[in-house]
Protein backbone atom coordinates (compact mmCIF):
# COMPACT_ATOMS: atom_id res chain seq x y z
CA UNK A 1 0.00 0.00 0.00
CA UNK A 2 1.88 3.30 -0.93
CA UNK A 3 0.85 6.79 0.52
CA UNK A 4 1.65 9.96 -0.30
CA UNK A 5 0.95 11.44 3.37
CA UNK A 6 2.26 10.10 6.45
CA UNK A 7 -1.31 8.79 7.52
CA UNK A 8 -4.93 8.07 5.75
CA UNK A 9 -6.08 12.12 4.59
CA UNK A 10 -8.32 11.49 1.62
CA UNK A 11 -12.13 12.22 1.73
CA UNK A 12 -12.79 9.12 3.89
CA UNK A 13 -11.95 10.47 7.07
CA UNK A 14 -13.83 13.86 6.44
CA UNK A 15 -17.05 11.75 5.13
CA UNK A 16 -20.38 10.24 7.32
CA UNK A 17 -19.73 7.22 6.86
CA UNK A 18 -23.10 5.93 5.82
CA UNK A 19 -22.29 2.94 3.34
CA UNK A 20 -26.20 1.49 1.45
CA UNK A 21 -27.27 -2.26 1.58
CA UNK A 22 -30.41 -3.86 0.85
CA UNK A 23 -31.07 -6.81 2.77
CA UNK A 24 -28.25 -7.07 5.43
CA UNK A 25 -28.12 -8.88 8.87
CA UNK A 26 -28.13 -5.48 10.91
CA UNK A 27 -31.60 -4.44 8.34
CA UNK A 28 -34.11 -7.62 9.67
CA UNK A 29 -37.37 -6.24 9.84
CA UNK A 30 -36.30 -2.51 8.75
CA UNK A 31 -35.98 -3.04 4.83
CA UNK A 32 -37.95 -6.10 4.46
CA UNK A 33 -40.02 -4.77 1.00
CA UNK A 34 -36.96 -2.79 -0.68
CA UNK A 35 -35.40 -5.11 -3.53
CA UNK A 36 -31.18 -5.41 -5.50
CA UNK A 37 -33.70 -4.33 -8.75
CA UNK A 38 -35.14 -1.28 -6.89
CA UNK A 39 -31.68 -0.07 -5.68
CA UNK A 40 -30.12 -1.05 -8.89
CA UNK A 41 -33.59 1.44 -10.83
CA UNK A 42 -33.23 3.86 -8.00
CA UNK A 43 -29.20 4.16 -9.00
CA UNK A 44 -29.79 5.05 -12.24
CA UNK A 45 -32.09 7.75 -11.79
CA UNK A 46 -30.02 9.52 -9.45
CA UNK A 47 -27.48 9.08 -12.21
CA UNK A 48 -30.01 10.52 -14.73
CA UNK A 49 -29.29 7.48 -16.94
CA UNK A 50 -25.67 8.36 -16.97
CA UNK A 51 -24.83 5.82 -14.59
CA UNK A 52 -22.66 2.43 -16.28
CA UNK A 53 -25.58 -0.03 -16.55
CA UNK A 54 -23.50 -3.17 -15.54
CA UNK A 55 -21.34 -1.50 -12.82
CA UNK A 56 -24.42 -0.29 -11.53
CA UNK A 57 -26.08 -3.62 -11.13
CA UNK A 58 -22.69 -5.03 -9.87
CA UNK A 59 -22.98 -2.48 -6.87
CA UNK A 60 -26.35 -3.24 -6.30
CA UNK A 61 -25.82 -7.07 -6.22
CA UNK A 62 -22.66 -6.61 -4.51
CA UNK A 63 -23.49 -4.40 -1.66
CA UNK A 64 -24.77 -6.37 0.85
CA UNK A 65 -22.00 -8.81 0.56
CA UNK A 66 -19.47 -6.31 1.13
CA UNK A 67 -21.12 -4.83 4.37
CA UNK A 68 -21.37 -8.02 5.74
CA UNK A 69 -17.76 -8.74 5.06
CA UNK A 70 -16.62 -4.93 6.33
CA UNK A 71 -18.49 -6.15 10.00
CA UNK A 72 -17.08 -10.09 9.96
CA UNK A 73 -13.59 -10.00 8.42
CA UNK A 74 -12.53 -6.28 9.30
CA UNK A 75 -14.89 -5.78 12.80
CA UNK A 76 -16.87 -2.85 11.02
CA UNK A 77 -19.97 -1.77 12.90
CA UNK A 78 -23.03 -0.44 11.97
CA UNK A 79 -25.77 1.37 12.73
CA UNK A 80 -29.02 0.73 10.30
CA UNK A 81 -32.22 1.85 9.66
CA UNK A 82 -32.38 5.64 9.47
CA UNK A 83 -34.70 6.78 6.46
CA UNK A 84 -31.21 8.69 5.08
CA UNK A 85 -30.34 8.93 0.96
CA UNK A 86 -32.90 9.35 -1.43
CA UNK A 87 -35.46 7.57 -1.25
CA UNK A 88 -35.63 7.50 2.05
CA UNK A 89 -35.76 3.94 2.32
CA UNK A 90 -33.72 2.23 5.01
CA UNK A 91 -30.69 1.39 3.25
CA UNK A 92 -28.21 3.44 5.05
CA UNK A 93 -25.80 1.49 7.25
CA UNK A 94 -23.99 4.10 9.63
CA UNK A 95 -20.27 2.85 10.68
CA UNK A 96 -20.06 3.36 14.35
CA UNK A 97 -17.57 3.77 16.94
CA UNK A 98 -14.87 5.62 19.18
CA UNK A 99 -13.89 7.62 16.28
CA UNK A 100 -16.12 10.31 14.83
CA UNK A 101 -17.11 10.83 11.77
CA UNK A 102 -17.88 7.47 10.44
CA UNK A 103 -15.57 7.54 7.29
CA UNK A 104 -12.53 8.09 10.07
CA UNK A 105 -13.75 4.96 11.83
CA UNK A 106 -14.16 3.14 8.52
CA UNK A 107 -10.14 3.67 7.68
CA UNK A 108 -9.06 2.65 11.07
CA UNK A 109 -10.73 -0.36 10.78
CA UNK A 110 -9.34 -1.14 7.51
CA UNK A 111 -5.69 -0.31 8.34
CA UNK A 112 -5.87 -2.09 11.47
CA UNK A 113 -6.77 -5.03 9.07
CA UNK A 114 -4.00 -4.26 6.45
CA UNK A 115 -1.65 -4.67 9.44
CA UNK A 116 -3.15 -7.43 10.57
CA UNK A 117 -2.29 -8.98 7.10
CA UNK A 118 1.20 -7.88 7.43
CA UNK A 119 0.53 -5.66 4.54
CA UNK A 120 3.75 -3.76 3.24
CA UNK A 121 2.11 -0.06 4.54
CA UNK A 122 4.49 2.35 2.84
CA UNK A 123 3.19 6.18 3.95
CA UNK A 124 5.35 9.27 2.94
CA UNK A 125 5.34 7.34 -0.15
CA UNK A 126 4.04 9.15 -3.48
CA UNK A 127 3.53 7.25 -7.02
CA UNK A 128 4.60 9.73 -9.59
CA UNK A 129 4.21 7.24 -12.18
CA UNK A 130 2.80 3.99 -13.04
CA UNK A 131 5.38 1.88 -15.30
CA UNK A 132 4.58 0.29 -18.04
CA UNK A 133 5.78 -3.06 -19.80
CA UNK A 134 7.57 -1.91 -22.79
CA UNK A 135 6.36 -5.00 -24.62
CA UNK A 136 3.17 -5.58 -23.46
CA UNK A 137 2.01 -2.17 -22.98
CA UNK A 138 0.52 -3.21 -19.34
CA UNK A 139 1.29 -2.48 -16.15
CA UNK A 140 4.93 -3.29 -14.19
CA UNK A 141 4.94 -1.34 -10.95
CA UNK A 142 5.31 2.27 -9.91
CA UNK A 143 7.60 4.69 -9.36
CA UNK A 144 7.91 6.45 -5.94
CA UNK A 145 9.32 9.49 -4.68
CA UNK A 146 9.96 9.49 -0.74
CA UNK A 147 12.47 12.00 1.36
CA UNK A 148 15.46 9.65 0.33
CA UNK A 149 14.38 10.08 -3.51
CA UNK A 150 13.35 7.97 -6.83
CA UNK A 151 12.99 4.20 -6.49
CA UNK A 152 10.69 1.55 -8.27
CA UNK A 153 8.08 -1.00 -7.07
CA UNK A 154 8.05 -3.65 -9.45
CA UNK A 155 4.45 -5.28 -10.02
CA UNK A 156 2.12 -6.68 -12.30
CA UNK A 157 -1.00 -5.20 -10.99
CA UNK A 158 -1.76 -1.51 -10.02
CA UNK A 159 -5.06 -0.77 -8.35
CA UNK A 160 -5.36 3.54 -8.28
CA UNK A 161 -7.11 4.55 -4.82
CA UNK A 162 -6.45 8.12 -4.94
CA UNK A 163 -9.87 9.66 -5.04
CA UNK A 164 -10.55 12.25 -7.80
CA UNK A 165 -9.31 15.53 -8.36
CA UNK A 166 -10.86 18.16 -6.37
CA UNK A 167 -7.61 20.08 -4.76
CA UNK A 168 -6.27 20.30 -8.28
CA UNK A 169 -6.98 23.43 -10.07
CA UNK A 170 -5.54 23.20 -12.92
CA UNK A 171 -8.27 19.75 -13.65
CA UNK A 172 -10.94 21.03 -11.59
CA UNK A 173 -10.97 24.31 -14.22
CA UNK A 174 -10.44 22.21 -17.12
CA UNK A 175 -12.96 19.52 -15.82
CA UNK A 176 -16.03 21.23 -14.45
CA UNK A 177 -14.89 25.20 -15.73
CA UNK A 178 -14.29 28.25 -14.37
CA UNK A 179 -17.23 28.67 -11.29
CA UNK A 180 -16.10 25.55 -10.43
CA UNK A 181 -12.25 26.86 -9.84
CA UNK A 182 -13.29 29.90 -7.47
CA UNK A 183 -14.19 27.39 -5.08
CA UNK A 184 -12.79 26.85 -1.81
CA UNK A 185 -11.97 23.30 -0.74
CA UNK A 186 -14.37 21.70 1.44
CA UNK A 187 -12.85 18.30 2.24
CA UNK A 188 -9.03 16.77 1.79
CA UNK A 189 -6.76 18.98 0.27
CA UNK A 190 -4.24 16.17 -0.72
CA UNK A 191 -6.83 14.75 -3.08
CA UNK A 192 -5.00 16.10 -6.48
CA UNK A 193 -5.43 14.13 -9.29
CA UNK A 194 -3.41 11.18 -9.26
CA UNK A 195 -6.26 8.98 -10.78
CA UNK A 196 -5.72 11.21 -14.34
CA UNK A 197 -2.21 11.45 -14.02
CA UNK A 198 -1.36 8.45 -13.39
CA UNK A 199 -3.35 6.57 -15.27
CA UNK A 200 -2.76 8.84 -18.66
CA UNK A 201 -0.17 7.08 -20.26
CA UNK A 202 -2.18 4.26 -20.85
CA UNK A 203 -4.74 6.38 -22.94
CA UNK A 204 -7.75 5.54 -20.43
CA UNK A 205 -11.22 5.72 -21.48
CA UNK A 206 -12.18 8.42 -18.77
CA UNK A 207 -15.95 9.03 -17.70
CA UNK A 208 -17.94 11.72 -15.50
CA UNK A 209 -15.14 14.04 -14.68
CA UNK A 210 -17.22 17.34 -15.33
CA UNK A 211 -19.65 16.19 -12.12
CA UNK A 212 -18.68 17.08 -8.63
CA UNK A 213 -20.60 18.04 -5.04
CA UNK A 214 -20.34 20.75 -3.58
CA UNK A 215 -21.79 22.86 -0.84
CA UNK A 216 -21.82 26.37 1.44
CA UNK A 217 -18.76 27.24 3.30
CA UNK A 218 -17.14 30.13 5.14
CA UNK A 219 -13.77 29.06 3.19
CA UNK A 220 -11.10 31.11 5.54
CA UNK A 221 -11.92 29.23 8.48
CA UNK A 222 -14.20 26.41 7.10
CA UNK A 223 -17.29 26.87 9.12
CA UNK A 224 -20.41 25.32 7.45
CA UNK A 225 -23.50 27.24 7.23
CA UNK A 226 -25.39 23.98 5.97
CA UNK A 227 -29.08 24.28 6.72
CA UNK A 228 -28.74 27.92 6.99
CA UNK A 229 -29.09 28.60 3.24
CA UNK A 230 -32.53 27.03 3.37
CA UNK A 231 -33.91 29.02 5.92
CA UNK A 232 -33.55 33.00 5.30
CA UNK A 233 -32.76 34.45 2.15
CA UNK A 234 -29.91 34.61 0.17
CA UNK A 235 -28.28 37.88 -1.42
CA UNK A 236 -25.54 39.35 -3.30
CA UNK A 237 -22.52 42.20 -2.26
CA UNK A 238 -25.57 44.64 -3.29
CA UNK A 239 -28.24 43.12 -1.35
CA UNK A 240 -30.63 41.52 -4.36
CA UNK A 241 -31.55 37.81 -4.45
CA UNK A 242 -29.76 35.82 -6.65
CA UNK A 243 -31.04 32.44 -6.14
CA UNK A 244 -34.34 29.82 -5.61
CA UNK A 245 -33.81 29.60 -1.61
CA UNK A 246 -35.32 26.28 -1.81
CA UNK A 247 -33.05 24.55 -4.12
CA UNK A 248 -30.40 21.98 -2.18
CA UNK A 249 -27.34 23.56 -0.84
CA UNK A 250 -25.79 22.05 -3.54
CA UNK A 251 -27.29 23.71 -6.26
CA UNK A 252 -27.34 27.11 -4.02
CA UNK A 253 -23.78 26.65 -3.47
CA UNK A 254 -23.46 26.48 -7.31
CA UNK A 255 -25.43 29.06 -8.06
CA UNK A 256 -23.19 31.01 -5.68
CA UNK A 257 -20.05 30.74 -7.80
CA UNK A 258 -21.39 31.22 -10.94
CA UNK A 259 -23.80 33.96 -10.36
CA UNK A 260 -21.51 36.13 -8.41
CA UNK A 261 -17.88 37.77 -9.35
CA UNK A 262 -16.14 36.70 -6.35
CA UNK A 263 -17.88 33.41 -5.15
CA UNK A 264 -19.37 35.67 -1.88
CA UNK A 265 -23.30 35.87 -0.76
CA UNK A 266 -24.82 35.85 2.72
CA UNK A 267 -28.04 34.67 4.13
CA UNK A 268 -30.07 36.79 5.86
CA UNK A 269 -32.37 35.44 8.39
CA UNK A 270 -34.21 36.63 11.54
CA UNK A 271 -34.29 35.77 15.34
CA UNK A 272 -37.32 33.35 14.96
CA UNK A 273 -34.92 31.51 11.87
CA UNK A 274 -32.05 31.49 14.08
CA UNK A 275 -33.63 29.40 16.09
CA UNK A 276 -34.47 26.59 14.97
CA UNK A 277 -33.20 23.47 16.46
CA UNK A 278 -31.28 22.38 13.49
CA UNK A 279 -29.56 25.62 12.58
CA UNK A 280 -27.54 25.31 16.29
CA UNK A 281 -24.48 23.45 14.66
CA UNK A 282 -24.33 25.91 12.16
CA UNK A 283 -23.99 28.46 13.97
CA UNK A 284 -21.77 26.66 16.52
CA UNK A 285 -19.26 26.22 13.08
CA UNK A 286 -19.57 29.90 12.74
CA UNK A 287 -18.61 30.65 16.17
CA UNK A 288 -16.06 27.46 17.00
CA UNK A 289 -14.10 28.69 14.26
CA UNK A 290 -14.70 33.17 14.69
CA UNK A 291 -16.45 33.10 10.96
CA UNK A 292 -18.07 36.31 11.15
CA UNK A 293 -21.63 36.56 11.81
CA UNK A 294 -23.38 40.30 11.26
CA UNK A 295 -25.96 41.36 13.58
CA UNK A 296 -28.41 44.06 13.93
CA UNK A 297 -31.49 45.12 15.54
CA UNK A 298 -32.94 46.16 11.87
CA UNK A 299 -31.85 44.88 8.58
CA UNK A 300 -30.17 48.22 8.04
CA UNK A 301 -27.90 48.00 10.66
CA UNK A 302 -26.82 44.18 10.31
CA UNK A 303 -26.11 45.21 6.41
CA UNK A 304 -24.36 47.89 6.80
CA UNK A 305 -21.90 45.86 9.47
CA UNK A 306 -21.69 43.35 6.44
CA UNK A 307 -20.60 45.86 3.67
CA UNK A 308 -24.02 45.64 2.06
CA UNK A 309 -26.24 48.90 1.26
CA UNK A 310 -28.75 49.18 3.85
CA UNK A 311 -31.48 50.84 1.74
CA UNK A 312 -31.49 47.61 -0.60
CA UNK A 313 -30.99 45.02 1.58
CA UNK A 314 -34.11 46.65 3.44
CA UNK A 315 -36.25 46.76 -0.05
CA UNK A 316 -35.08 43.16 -0.77
CA UNK A 317 -36.22 41.98 2.58
CA UNK A 318 -39.68 44.19 2.55
CA UNK A 319 -40.48 42.71 -1.42
CA UNK A 320 -39.63 38.85 -0.44
CA UNK A 321 -41.83 39.03 2.67
CA UNK A 322 -44.41 40.58 1.04
CA UNK A 323 -44.78 38.09 -1.40
CA UNK A 324 -44.26 35.26 1.42
CA UNK A 325 -47.86 37.53 3.45
CA UNK A 326 -49.78 37.49 0.23
CA UNK A 327 -48.66 33.63 -0.75
CA UNK A 328 -47.34 35.18 -4.23
CA UNK A 329 -43.58 34.22 -3.99
CA UNK A 330 -44.06 32.49 -7.61
CA UNK A 331 -44.19 36.18 -8.70
CA UNK A 332 -40.11 37.26 -7.16
CA UNK A 333 -37.42 37.02 -9.30
CA UNK A 334 -35.91 34.60 -8.75
CA UNK A 335 -38.61 32.38 -7.31
CA UNK A 336 -38.59 30.97 -4.01
CA UNK A 337 -39.58 27.75 -3.59
CA UNK A 338 -39.31 26.45 -0.02
CA UNK A 339 -42.18 24.29 1.50
CA UNK A 340 -42.29 26.51 4.68
CA UNK A 341 -40.79 30.20 3.58
CA UNK A 342 -40.22 31.87 6.91
CA UNK A 343 -40.58 35.83 6.62
CA UNK A 344 -38.02 37.92 8.06
CA UNK A 345 -38.93 40.06 10.58
CA UNK A 346 -38.36 39.49 14.06
CA UNK A 347 -35.27 41.54 15.41
CA UNK A 348 -32.46 40.90 15.95
CA UNK A 349 -31.13 40.42 12.05
CA UNK A 350 -27.70 38.00 11.16
CA UNK A 351 -26.30 38.11 7.56
CA UNK A 352 -24.12 34.97 7.25
CA UNK A 353 -21.10 35.51 4.69
CA UNK A 354 -20.58 31.97 2.73
CA UNK A 355 -19.02 30.72 -0.62
CA UNK A 356 -19.49 27.97 -2.58
CA UNK A 357 -16.95 25.15 -1.81
CA UNK A 358 -15.93 22.49 -3.55
CA UNK A 359 -16.32 19.08 -1.96
CA UNK A 360 -15.48 16.30 -4.10
CA UNK A 361 -14.83 15.32 -7.77
CA UNK A 362 -16.37 12.18 -9.79
CA UNK A 363 -15.62 10.16 -12.62
CA UNK A 364 -12.06 9.19 -13.87
CA UNK A 365 -10.77 6.06 -15.23
CA UNK A 366 -13.39 3.83 -16.39
CA UNK A 367 -14.00 0.67 -14.98
CA UNK A 368 -15.37 -2.66 -15.82
CA UNK A 369 -17.18 -4.96 -13.27
CA UNK A 370 -13.87 -6.25 -12.56
CA UNK A 371 -12.39 -2.76 -11.65
CA UNK A 372 -10.41 -2.86 -14.68
CA UNK A 373 -9.53 0.44 -15.95
CA UNK A 374 -10.80 0.18 -19.79
CA UNK A 375 -9.37 1.90 -22.65
CA UNK A 376 -10.53 4.36 -25.13
CA UNK A 377 -11.28 0.97 -27.48
CA UNK A 378 -13.29 -0.51 -23.99
CA UNK A 379 -10.61 -2.87 -23.84
CA UNK A 380 -9.30 -3.11 -20.16
CA UNK A 381 -5.50 -2.53 -19.77
CA UNK A 382 -3.60 -5.35 -18.24
CA UNK A 383 -2.78 -5.03 -14.49
CA UNK A 384 -4.64 -1.70 -13.86
CA UNK A 385 -7.41 -1.02 -11.58
CA UNK A 386 -9.02 1.26 -10.14
CA UNK A 387 -11.81 2.01 -7.02
CA UNK A 388 -13.46 4.17 -5.19
CA UNK A 389 -13.78 7.58 -5.85
CA UNK A 390 -10.61 7.81 -8.39
CA UNK A 391 -12.81 5.68 -10.66
CA UNK A 392 -15.66 6.50 -13.16
CA UNK A 393 -18.74 4.76 -14.28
Amino acid sequence: LVEKMHAPAGNTIYAAGFLLGVHTSFQKGKNDADSVDAFCEDMLKVSQGQGDKALTRKIAEDCDKALEWLHSDCGVNFAAGSKLVWPMLSRAHLVVGDVKPGGGQLAKNLLEKAKSLKVDLRFSTKAVAILQDEKTGGVAGVRVKTKEGLSEIRAKNVVIATGGYSANNQLVTQFCGQAAAKMPIRGSRIITGENIVLSAPFMPKVSHVSQFHCGPIYGPTGANPLNIVNNGICVNREGQRFTDEGQTYVQMSRDVAAMTPDNWAFMVVDQTAHDIPILANDWESYARTQAPVYTGNTVEEAAEKAGIDPKALAATVKAYNDAVKANARGKLSPTNTLPKAPVIEKAPFYIVPFQGGMTATFGGPHINVNGQVLDTENRPVDGLFAIGNASGG
